[in-house]
């Protein structure tokens, strides 16, 4: 765990002061615009914004908070309501004053800034997961540490101090490491204790200093914070790497003529033509020979990131040789010039020029792979190819590009959804995919894993109220555009048997093993019409192919990943590349049906960026580096109002792709810092667009107020609000079984009983304060076991006394028998993994629950493998059934 703080948290007494009578005045200010909209709204609209406020003013009661707002603050008169717009004036104008004159004394104080002691509480910390940095400096995740902390911007004249001059805290130093892309999106910034950045920065950095990059001209600034931010990735470390089987060469790169909308940057004039595009087909993308892994899996080196994808390169060079009769291939050179023999050179794994973002700065490939060893640097491994690829779900991009859908057809593709929410409380399998117990949720937290084990869990009212939650949520996202389809998750990958053609035979223009219009997805069959997709999704991005599985291919391509042509200019139709890119590839006829029908006419953007210029790395280009991705990096203002035009009663397709091309410079700003002039008359446009509020949907996607959002008019996703149905959730299940919370305990007799008082009256007092405190996570690959929170509890509860087995113990029969709780995620997430290692003690694989009435039974008979499903009255009615069955089938036959 580690400490999340914001730039008040370095304030000193008088800057503190000064903020929070600027933060006091801001809540008045808000309350009066709140009630000024609120004046000017409709009578409907009043009516849900005060049912809403009905339900903020209970939670925050529930929590023990005291409401911000009350009904009666909008209770006006027109006299009141002016009293209050005169109100509004006068204090903006205060705060006005209040907030130039606070930013003036930040820029006077040129002190190193000191992180304040009131600042270090347990509500500001985070989890963090295990990544290439954490296992470097040593840090342990369940315990606190102060190595990192991660600072979010709200002032930038202190986070401009906090670069500068780095900040002290308990007589130890700070000073910046980096911000990745995810961080960037949110403001905020990693910081390290100088001791252990000098003690590490070569493990983590590949003996590659800030000065050997300036003597060679310097870097683009936010390029070296992403890249330098791959440490801080959650990753498993690849403990057996052999860099020396590694080499890097250059990218699979071809012209691909095909017609598309070129847009001019300097003119916005977009004109349809065939060009020849230039696609880099292996960007982001490495292979490995099958030994190495079957399966595809993301990469973290320092200055390295990507893909690798399973790939036989040596049996293609065998079986070249073969067709030749000599030893002609198997020869190529690195991207510095050395050649190697991949299989004398016993090379397994094949890095590209574009997976190695610092390449120019080491003198050679054995340059780097010296370094490596020196420094003892690390490589992780995430996201490794599922077993079970993830069911997909459409998002409301996807949808609201379907502009021709009918109510029918979105009745018909929202079928599933509808049915999953109806089946919550009533089917088995349906509660247990709801609440995470799938196949292909390899990340299961301990209440998950209980429920797979003992699914009579089930029936207790704790998984009641979270079915309950679900239930609402799942409802919620699928008003907002997200439906269960017949499609999976993979990764993007390129026809690597072109990439070998393109490498080890020479050829510049390989043919590969995909024609143009093909894919190859082992999830489906051949033939197969899919509709691959990506997100984001912003202009009308469905590119339909045709599923292509010939023998031939099977020989090759090896993972579940999507394959794509190196003659398909699929990557400049869902904006991709290969570095671990995902797809959802949907076979669900009626939407391939549809999204064939509105990709008539289609043809991909294609718009040339600019260059990201270098830059000498100091405290200074690091800080203007980032306070130009913190001000200009937020691309959900544009691909909002993208969003708005899509749902607009007239679909101006030209105005959508002039925004989906400015999107794309804003993402770049950061690094070219360079935004292109939008004419007068579109620029006219899109402050229209920006003014209106966003689609009536939002409410749901987004979780935005009604008076955010505009009123519903008849666009696809806005229809979602009438097609999915408000049902309420009746919990009717059979065949779940008899819960029986004793399965849960250790089955022990405890003769001291003496601390049975001290452990319930800590668990209730943290489990109550829990509430009090919000937060926030490092990653978004986490479960809800993982909040610090609760293992501050557990410490606490721990440190009463006695041995574990105990506290779950009295835990369990206090809250399953004697309080009869509805609510125990603390329990859970705090001893979850001793309460699954009781229940499979008890359960072992002695029984298992019958699949008609749910009750346990003994297993009967045979191997494991071929245990019965049924008890032994349920299984005499089944053949009694199935006789009669029979018996009726043969007088059908005599008759």
């Amino acid at each position: 765990m580690i400490y999340s703080f914001d730039t008040k948290d370095f304030y000193n007494d008088y800057e503190k002061n000064l903020s929070d009578g600027m933060r006091r005045l801001n809540k008045i200010i808000a309350l009066l615009k709140s009630k000024k909209k609120f004046y000017k709204m409709s009578r409907k609209d009043q009516v849900e914004f005060l049912d809403n406020l009905k339900k903020e003013i209970k939670k925050s009661l529930k929590n023990r908070k005291t409401p911000e707002r009350n009904i009666y603050d909008y209770c006006m008169s027109e006299y009141e309501y002016k009293e209050v717009v005169k109100q509004l004036r006068y204090y903006n104008r205060m705060y006005k004053l209040m907030k130039e004159k606070f930013k003036e004394d930040l820029i006077s104080n040129t002190l190193i800034r000191v992180l304040r002691d009131d600042a270090v509480k347990d509500s500001n910390l985070i989890s963090v997961f295990d990544s290439v940095l954490t296992r470097t400096i040593g840090l342990n995740q369940k315990e606190i540490s102060k190595d990192i902390i991660i600072v979010e911007t709200k002032y930038f004249e202190v986070l401009d101090s906090l670069i500068g001059n780095g900040f002290m805290y308990q007589d130890k130093k700070y000073i910046c490491y980096t911000a990745s892309a995810g961080q960037i999106r949110t403001k905020k910034t990693v910081f390290i204790r100088e001791d252990l950045y000098k003690q590490h920065q070569n493990s983590l950095m590949c003996g590659l200093l800030w000065e050997d990059i300036n003597k060679l001209g310097g870097i683009n600034v936010n390029k070296y914070l992403a890249y330098l931010a791959l440490s801080n990735s959650a990753t498993d470390e690849w403990k057996d790497f052999n860099i020396d089987k590694v080499i890097v060469v250059n990218d699979f790169e071809s012209l691909v003529n095909c017609e598309v909308d070129y847009i001019d940057h300097e003119t916005f004039e977009i004109e349809r033509r065939f060009m020849d595009v230039p696609i880099e087909h292996t960007d982001g993308c490495g292979m490995m020979l099958p030994k190495v892994s079957k399966k595809a899996f993301m990469v973290r080196l320092p200055w390295i990131k990507g893909l690798f994808v399973p790939f036989p390169f040596d049996k293609f060079i065998r079986e070249k040789n073969r067709e030749v009769g000599s030893g002609l291939y198997g020869k190529v050179k690195d991207i510095y010039g050395k050649e190697y023999h991949l299989l004398k050179d016993g090379i397994e794994i094949i890095l590209t020029k574009s997976q190695f973002k610092s390449w120019k700065y080491y003198e050679s490939w054995d340059d780097y792979k010296t370094k490596f060893k020196k420094y003892n640097c690390q490589v992780g491994i995430c996201n490794i190819e599922n077993d079970h690829p993830k069911k997909a779900k459409l998002n409301y991009q996807m949808l609201q590009t379907l502009t021709d859908m009918t109510e029918e057809e979105l009745t018909s593709i929202s079928k599933k959804t509808v049915d999953k929410i109806k089946a919550i409380g009533s089917d088995k399998d349906t509660m247990l995919e709801v609440l995470g117990v799938t196949d292909h949720n390899t990340n299961k937290n301990s209440y998950q894993k209980a429920l797979e084990v003992y699914p009579e869990l089930l029936k207790d009212v704790h998984s009641r109220e979270t079915l309950k939650k679900v239930k609402k949520s799942i409802m919620q996202k699928a008003k907002g555009g997200k439906l269960h389809i017949d499609g999976k998750y993979t990764f993007i990958a390129p026809d690597l048997y072109a990439f070998c053609e393109y490498l080890i035979l020479g050829d510049k223009n390989p043919k590969g093993l995909l024609r143009n219009g093909e894919v190859y997805c082992s999830l489906y069959g051949d033939g197969t019409k899919l509709d691959c997709l990506r997100s984001p999704h912003l202009y009308r991005e469905h590119a339909i192919r045709i599923n292509k599985i010939e023998k031939e291919m099977k020989r090759w391509f090896i993972t579940k990943s999507a394959y794509t042509s190196c003659h398909d200019p699929i990557s400049k139709l869902l904006q991709f590349d290969v570095d671990g890119d995902k797809s959802l590839v949907c076979r669900d006829e009626l939407v391939v049906e549809i999204a064939e029908r509105n990709m008539d006419g289609i043809v991909p953007l294609y718009y040339e960026m600019k260059k990201a210029e270098p830059e000498l790395l100091n405290s200074r280009t690091i800080y203007k580096g980032l306070e130009a991705a913190y001000k200009n990096g937020n691309i959900g203002k544009t691909s909002n109002n993208i969003s708005k035009v899509w749902n607009s009663d007239k679909v101006d397709l030209d105005m959508i792709k002039i925004l989906v091309c400015e999107n794309n410079f804003v993402i770049d700003y950061a690094k070219t810092l360079y935004m292109p002039e939008t004419p007068k008359e579109i620029d006219k446009t899109k402050k229209k667009i920006t003014k209106q509020k966003l689609p009536h949907f939002f409410k749901y996607a987004k979780d935005k107020e009604v008076d955010k959002v505009q009123v519903k008019n008849g666009s696809i996703v806005n229809m979602l609000d009438h097609v999915i149905p408000n049902t309420r959730l009746n919990f009717g299940s059979t065949g779940l079984g008899n819960f029986n919370y004793k399965v849960l305990m250790s089955g022990k007799i405890h003769k001291d009983n003496t601390l049975r008082d001290d452990i319930i009256k800590v668990y209730t007092e943290r489990d109550l304060k829990k509430y009090k405190m919000d937060f926030d996570q490092a990653n978004a690959d986490w479960t809800g076991d993982n909040l610090p929170i609760y293992q501050i509890i557990r410490n606490e509860i721990i440190s009463v006394g006695l041995d574990i087995e105990y506290i779950v113990d009295v835990l369990i029969e206090f809250l399953y028998e004697h309080k009869k709780s509805s609510y125990k995620t603390t329990l859970w997430s705090c001893f979850g993994a001793e309460i699954l290692d009781n229940i499979k003690n008890n359960i072992k694989d002695k029984s298992l629950q019958c699949e008609r009435c749910g009750e346990r039974t003994e297993i009967r008979g045979g191997s494991k493998g071929n245990n019965t499903k049924y008890c032994i009255a349920c299984s005499d009615i089944i053949i009694r059934e199935k006789k009669r069955e029979w018996a009726a089938n043969n007088r059908n036959k005599n008759t």
